[in-house]
């Protein structure tokens, strides 16, 4: 297991096989995670997959195409 932070320290991240995306990281620095100082790149935006409701055929958000999380879960962590 991995431990990699943002820039500015307020965001952790636990690795334990799959590596953090370049759309992952602090929002309030705006870093990806690394595992070094110098490491740290400017994080990208989600790259959205529209997703739609079974039931109901609406649509329901989307998935970010790199990271797998949910667009609506990702703004509301922002907010």
């Amino acid at each position: 297991m991995n431990y990699l932070r943002c820039k500015c320290g307020a965001a952790e991240y636990f690795e334990s096989g799959m590596p953090p995306q370049p759309c992952q990281g602090c929002s309030e620095c705006g870093t990806t995670y690394a595992y070094a100082p110098d490491g740290h790149k400017p994080l990208i935006p989600h790259d959205p997959k529209p997703q739609f409701d079974r039931n109901t055929g609406e649509p329901d958000g989307g998935i970010c195409k790199r990271c797998f999380r949910r667009i609506k879960r990702v703004q509301s962590e922002a907010a």
